[in-house]
C-alpha cells in the first residue's frame, strides 16, 4: 500500500530525530516537527534554499559529491548536534539529500557530569589510600564500607576483622576492649573522640565524625585513627626542640607564603623579590612583556606566573622559535586554509595565535624569528588580527604576548639581525632575570628544594653535607637553575650512600668540581704540600664527622633517625654531638 504525502509527513513527525530533506537544487522540501523544535524554526522553511535556513550546512556538498557523512558534529543556535547526511538517488542520479540529526547537548552534559564524578571518586580514593592515618568508613547501620591500609598498620588487625562486619562486632568478638568510638558517634549523632584499646596491644587515638542527610539521618561515619606511639614520639621531639621548632615554624611559614605567592619560585634575593612584585603588578594588564636572561634562569616559570595571575580564560601556549624550521613557522603561528600548499589539510589548520585567543602566547627565543616574518608578526601585535596562510578571511584575536630571549636584542638590532620597530614594540616592559651566580643566597634554598623533590620522587634519603653545599655556592653555574636541578637529580640517582660524597659529585657533574677544588685547598697532596703544614689524619676525620653530624641534624628530627641514617646507635650520636659541642 502506497502512503500519501500527508501520511508520510505524519510518520516523520512521530520520529524524535530531526529530519530535513532538500531537492537537487538545495531547496527544502520537508522538515519534520522534531527538526523545527530543535532548530527553533519560527518561519516557514519549506520552499526556501537550505543555505538561507542553515547557513553553514554541508548539504550542497553531499548533493554535489553523492557521498554520505555520518556522526558529524554540527553547531546551530548555540546547540550541538550529531548529524548524518545522505544523498537521495534515483539510479545513478542524485535527486537531493536528507539529513538526520539529534541534540547532543544533554548527552554531552551528562557525560561531562559523569566524568566529573569519576574524577572526584578517583581523587577521594587516592586521598584515602595516601593518608598516613587509618581511615574507616561505615554506613548508618554500622556496616564497614571502606578501610585503608594505614588502618591495618595502626591497629595490627587484618581486613577480615573489618569487611563484611559491623563495627560493633569488633567489640563483641573481643578485638576492642571498649565500645567502638564509631558506634558512640552513631548513637549520639555528633563527633566523638577517644582512645580505643585493641586486643593486639595497640592504643589508638580515634575520632569518628557522622555525616547526616537533609532529614538528620546518619548516612556515613568517617573514623580517623592514629597510633598513640606516634603521638608520644612527637611530644618527646617537641619537648626536646621547642625553641628550635618555633623558629623553624616561623621560617617555614615565611618560606611557604613566599612559595605560594611565587608559584614555586624559591628566592631570598632582594632583586628577585622586586622582580616578582613587578611581575604581579603588571600581570593583570594587557602590556607586552619581554623576559631577558641567560638560559636556565626560569623565564618560562615567570610566563606561567603571569598567565595565572592575569586570570585570562584562554590557554597558555608556548612556542620555541628556534625549534620550528623557518619555512613552517608562519603556518604554525598563523595557521593555513585548505589547499594553501601541497600537503595541507583539506579543512585547514588554526595557528597558535588562534589557539591562544583569550589566553597567553609565549614566544621563547624570539631572536630566532626569521626577518621575513617579523613584519607580519609586528602587524599582528599592533592590530590583533591576521589572515591565515592562503586564506582571505581576517581573524581577530585577543592574545596576551610574552616574549623571551637569552640574547642581547639591542645588539642584534644594530647588526640588522632583528627589526628595530619590532624590538621597540616588544620592549614595552622588559624584565631581566638575574643569573644564579648573582643569587648565591638562593643556592642553598634551591638545593634543599630539589633534594627534597627528587628524594621523594625516587624514594631516597640523600643528604648533601655542608662542605659540598659550600662548593655549590662557590660554583658559577653557567647553566643556572636548570643545571643545578639536573645535577641534584643525578646525585640522588647515582650516589651509593645517603650522604653524597665529593667524589660522587665530581663524577656526576662531569667536570664541574667545586667540591674537589675545596678538598684540594684543605687537604693538599704531597706534591702540593711542599712548605705547607698538612692536616693530621685525626683532625681530618674530626672535621668530616662534624660536617656529617651537622647535615644529619638539619635533616632528621631525632637521635634515633640520625643513628639509623649514619649506621650507629643513637647513644653514639649523642656522645659525638657532646664531644664536638654541637647544638642539638
Amino acid at each position: 500500500m502506497l502512503l500519501t504525502a500527508k501520511q508520510l509527513v505524519d510518520i516523520l513527525d512521530c520520529i524524535r530525530n530531526g529530519i530535513i530533506v532538500v531537492n537537487r537544487e538545495g531547496t527544502v522540501v520537508m522538515v519534520n516537527a522534531a527538526a523545527k523544535n530543535m532548530m527553533r524554526f519560527e518561519e516557514q522553511v519549506v520552499g526556501r534554499p537550505i543555505t538561507s535556513v542553515v547557513p553553514n550546512t554541508n548539504m550542497l556538498h553531499i548533493i554535489n559529491t553523492g557521498q554520505s557523512e555520518f556522526g558529524k558534529r554540527f553547531v546551530f543556535n548555540n546547540k550541538n548536534f550529531v548529524v548524518n547526511r545522505t544523498p537521495i538517488f534515483n539510479g545513478d542520479t542524485v535527486l537531493g539529500a536528507v539529513t538526520v540529526f539529534q541534540d547532543a547537548t544533554e548527552l554531552e552534559e551528562a557525560l561531562t557530569e559523569l566524568e566529573s564524578f569519576k574524577k572526584i571518586n578517583q581523587e577521594l580514593e587516592a586521598i584515602i589510600n595516601s593518608s598516613y592515618d587509618g581511615i574507616l568508613i561505615t554506613d548508618g547501620e554500622g556496616n564497614v564500607l571502606r578501610i585503608n591500609q594505614a588502618l591495618l598498620r595502626v591497629t595490627s588487625l587484618s581486613e577480615e576483622n573489618f569487611y563484611g562486619k559491623k563495627i560493633d562486632d569488633l567489640f563483641n568478638e573481643g578485638q576492642f576492649f571498649s565500645e567502638p568510638i564509631a558506634k558512640l558517634a552513631r548513637v549520639r549523632k555528633k563527633v566523638v573522640s577517644g582512645i580505643q584499646e585493641i586486643k593486639t596491644g595497640k592504643e589508638v587515638m580515634v575520632t569518628s565524625t557522622p555525616m547526616l542527610d537533609d532529614n538528620g539521618e546518619i548516612i556515613r561515619i568517617v573514623t580517623n585513627a592514629r597510633d598513640m606511639s606516634d603521638l608520644i614520639n612527637l611530644q618527646e621531639q617537641l619537648a626536646q626542640q621547642r625553641e628550635v621548632s618555633d623558629h623553624l615554624r616561623q621560617e617555614f611559614n615565611r618560606l611557604l607564603e613566599d612559595e605560594l605567592k611565587s608559584n614555586e619560585v624559591i628566592t631570598d634575593n632582594q632583586d628577585m623579590i622586586k622582580i616578582l612584585e613587578l611581575t604581579r603588578r603588571i600581570a593583570g594588564s594587557e602590556v607586552i612583556i619581554l623576559l631577558l636572561g641567560e638560559s636556565g634562569v626560569g623565564k618560562e616559570i615567570f610566563t606561567k606566573l603571569i598567565h595565572i595571575w592575569s586570570k585570562r580564560k584562554g590557554a597558555f601556549i608556548k612556542v620555541n622559535c628556534s625549534a620550528i624550521p623557518a619555512p613552517l613557522l608562519e603556518s604554525e603561528l598563523f595557521g593555513y586554509s585548505g589547499g594553501a600548499f601541497t600537503g595541507a589539510k583539506k579543512e585547514g589548520k588554526p595557528g597558535l595565535f588562534e589557539l591562544a585567543d583569550e589566553g597567553t602566547l609565549f614566544l621563547d627565543e624570539i631572536e630566532d624569528l626569521p626577518l621575513e616574518l617579523q613584519g607580519k608578526f609586528l602587524r599582528v601585535l599592533q592590530d590583533q588580527e591576521f589572515i591565515r596562510l592562503g586564506g582571505t578571511k581576517v581573524i581577530r584575536v585577543n592574545v596576551r604576548l610574552i616574549a623571551a630571549s637569552n640574547k642581547d636584542l639591542s645588539e642584534m638590532v644594530r647588526e640588522r639581525k632583528f627589526r628595530e620597530d619590532l624590538y621597540y614594540r616588544l620592549n614595552v616592559v622588559p624584565i631581566t632575570i638575574p643569573p644564579l651566580r648573582n643569587r648565591k643566597e638562593d643556592i642553598p634554598l634551591l638545593v634543599d628544594h630539589f633534594l627534597r623533590k627528587f628524594n621523594q620522587k625516587y624514594g631516597a634519603r640523600k643528604i648533601i653535607p655542608p662542605g659540598l653545599l659550600k662548593g655549590f655556592v662557590d660554583y658559577c653555574w653557567p647553566g643556572n637553575i636548570r643545571e643545578l636541578k639536573n645535577i641534584i637529580e643525578r646525585l640522588v640517582v647515582t650516589s651509593p650512600g645517603d650522604i653524597v660524597s665529593e667524589d660522587t659529585f665530581c663524577a656526576a657533574s662531569q667536570g664541574v668540581q667545586p667540591g674537589k677544588e675545596r678538598i684540594a685547598r684543605e687537604f693538599p697532596s704531597s706534591q702540593q704540600a711542599s712548605g705547607v703544614a698538612t692536616l693530621k689524619l685525626k683532625e681530618a676525620v674530626e672535621r668530616t664527622e662534624v660536617e656529617i653530624l651537622r647535615a644529619a641534624m638539619a635533616r632528621y628530627k631525632n637521635l634515633r633517625q640520625m643513628g639509623r641514617a649514619l649506621g650507629i646507635s643513637h647513644t653514639a650520636v649523642l656522645k659525638k654531638i657532646k664531644k664536638y659541642g654541637l647544638s642539638c
